[in-house]
């Protein structure tokens, strides 16, 4: 018994007491998560430049006279007949995207709408090339699905990722519109 109780006392002295062991583990969840979300801050920045480097682009084929080229080649009679106003949405779109990601600013929303405009690249593009028009579905030697559904992907990550390091938790907006009523709710929800 004695051997017993010697064990057990060699046992605490090197775990430490319950209140010891959960403070480490604590310190360690919190180390983990604030590395987690710096990691979720660099890729808001990062994917919210290179959206923002792509709205820019698309702004300079309109410079070009190139962007009408660009818009029917999809093959659809709705975009060539519209090709201005589709081309001027999804530039827009690119562009405000990309700075409020950047920024971090509506960052839930810029991240629904620039996902929601990658998905639709990719969907009128032929899902990757997977599909041509006139042809059907041809899916020799297609082996990547496609940048712009990589990017729409990253996009939905964003949307649940947290808002720190961002001019939302500078500016503590959070904080400023606190209440329990749905509207305020929603308007955490929206800006941060």
């Amino acid at each position: 018994m004695t051997r017993m109780g010697a064990e057990t006392s060699r046992v605490g002295e090197l775990f430490g007491t319950r209140r010891e062991k959960f403070a480490a583990s604590s310190e360690t969840v919190n180390a983990v998560g604030m590395s987690a979300v710096k990691g979720y801050s660099a890729m808001r920045v990062l994917f919210g430049a290179v959206f923002l480097l792509d709205g820019t682009l698309k702004w300079v084929l309109f410079e070009q006279g190139t962007m009408q080229s660009t818009v029917q080649s999809f093959g659809y009679s709705v975009l060539s007949s519209n090709w201005m106003l589709f081309g001027g949405l999804v530039a827009l779109g690119e562009t405000m995207g990309g700075l409020l990601l950047v920024l971090g600013l509506f960052q839930r929303p810029a991240a629904i709408w620039s996902a929601t405009i990658m998905l639709s690249i990719w969907t009128v593009g032929g899902f990757g090339g997977a599909y041509v028009l006139g042809t059907g579905w041809s899916f020799v030697g297609y082996t990547d699905p496609g940048g712009d559904l990589m990017l729409a992907l990253a996009f939905v990550v964003l949307i649940f990722s947290p808002y720190a390091y961002s001019l939302a938790s500078r500016l503590r907006l959070r904080d400023r519109w606190a209440g329990a009523s749905f509207g305020r709710k929603l308007l955490r929800f929206l800006v941060t």
